[in-house]
């Protein structure tokens, strides 16, 4: 029997927010004192009735199964294990959602913008703008000798705006039963392409149009769920394979008492979850990975809100990322692209910087109206507000924080590839910062954190 707890997702528009209310009964992680993993440790757990499906010997952690509903109390005695506490299963995408509206590959021809860029769709990303991306371009900084993770539901490899630039020798999956790139995740394929789409006359550009992609499967492509065992795993996989940038659109909000509703799990179990996400981001930290993840799309004070905390964003070396958008850029495109959306996590302990995730507040105002700006006919003026993407049958809009962690994935990545694509995550953060464009009031505030993120071009 294998159940999920009830979570959040973080995409708003074209993803499922909500899960099933119920708990992988049967699946737990084991984390070890001193980070060691011994094969006497294995069959000492065995004994009691689990059996390790899974290990992750570089943070000291196990992962089993058993029929035992006690396990954690059989376990407890033993004096080489530091926790043993549930897996959790997060469904952060519905299968039967895309981004929205989208253009397919057949579509391609519809009278785009009128540009003088030969991909024909960079006119109508707005965020390349706001974070200085094309002024890095013209100095040269395009994100070359750069690799970026990109751990999320799948990649459509085949996609002409992303293969130029895919690792597909390193990209893995850490869902069972399928593989990176099949099926391909409509949100996975939509975040890696504003990190690093390829300029190649054709479709988008990413943000670094030059960087490296790794897809890391942690997310199923077909069901939208993924255990927290597989995005230790991927985390701890990224970082071995010298990722220079590990982005984490996905989280959920997890209950301080970890109670979902009528479900009631020890309060132990939900503190260990962030005890085992600090080992691992430690972990990755100390193998010089900067890790950037969504803060999250429930309009909710990180500051003041004690009863939640949200996965991965505030766990320890993570740039928690809130989200920024225009509100009517397809009737004026000189409007501010600076104003916080609605739905962004927000609270000066919780956001680092802010970065291009999209707004849609226009859609309560102006309706389905369509545009009459320099836009493609047709689609409703609201949805130039959000962001333009790759998606697995062409481009489509979305928006969420899922899109503006990808944003500061791709400043992140200029930033490094213009100081020779060796910088620790100390240094690339500290830049990052650095050069964040104060939006609101000197210094840190609770909206943007450091400010908007910025090529410093």
């Amino acid at each position: 029997m294998k159940n999920k707890f009830k979570l959040s997702g973080l995409a708003l528009l074209g993803a499922s927010l909500t899960l099933p209310s119920t708990l992988l009964a049967q699946s737990y992680i084991v984390m070890t004192k001193g980070n060691k993993l011994d094969s006497a440790l294995i069959q000492e757990i065995e004994a009691q009735g689990a059996t390790v499906t899974g290990q992750l010997p570089q943070v000291g952690m196990l992962m089993i199964e058993s029929d035992n509903s006690d396990i954690r109390e059989r376990l407890s005695s033993n004096a080489k294990i530091q926790s043993t506490f549930a897996d959790i299963e997060l469904q952060f995408v519905s299968p039967s959602e895309q981004a929205m509206p989208e253009i397919s590959f057949e579509e391609q021809s519809i009278n785009p913008p009128a540009s003088g860029d030969d991909d024909f769709y960079f006119d109508l990303q707005w965020g390349h703008d706001a974070v200085n991306a094309p002024e890095a371009w013209q100095a040269g900084v395009k994100g070359q000798g750069v690799r970026v993770a990109v751990l999320d539901s799948g990649i459509m490899s085949s996609h002409p705006d992303l293969a130029p630039n895919l690792n597909t020798g390193l990209s893995t999956s850490f869902i069972n039963g399928e593989a990176y790139n099949s099926p391909a995740g409509s949100h996975g394929t939509h975040v890696a392409g504003t990190i690093a789409a390829a300029d190649n006359a054709f479709g988008t550009i990413g943000v670094a149009p030059e960087a490296e992609i790794v897809t890391v499967k942690v997310l199923s492509g077909v069901s939208g769920s993924g255990p927290f065992s597989s995005i230790f795993q991927g985390m701890v996989y990224a970082a071995d394979i010298d990722a220079d940038v590990i982005n984490m659109s996905l989280g959920a909000d997890i209950p301080r008492n970890c109670t979902f509703g009528e479900d009631h799990f020890p309060a132990k179990d939900c503190a260990e979850l962030f005890t085992a996400l600090n080992r691992v981001t430690h972990y990755v930290n100390k193998k010089g990975s900067v890790i950037i993840a969504a803060a999250g799309n429930d309009a909710r004070d990180l500051n003041h809100d004690a009863s939640l905390k949200a996965f991965p964003a505030e766990g320890n070396h993570v740039i928690s990322v809130s989200s920024l958008g225009p509100v009517g850029w397809g009737l004026d495109t000189s409007t501010n692209l600076d104003v916080m959306a609605s739905y962004s996590n927000y609270g000066k302990s919780g956001i680092d910087i802010a970065g291009p995730g999209g707004n849609y507040d226009l859609a309560f105002t102006y309706g389905a109206a369509p545009c009459n700006g320099p836009v493609i006919p047709g689609f409703p003026c609201y949805i130039y507000d959000m962001v333009l993407s790759t998606t697995p049958t062409g481009w489509g809009w979305n928006a969420g924080t899922s899109m503006a962690s990808p944003h500061v994935a791709g400043v992140a990545a200029l930033i490094i590839s213009e100081n020779g694509g060796d910088m620790s995550p100390v240094e690339v953060e500290r830049e990052l910062m650095k050069r964040a464009t104060d939006i609101n009031q000197p210094g840190k505030d609770d909206q943007s954190g450091h400010g908007r993120a910025s090529s410093g071009y």
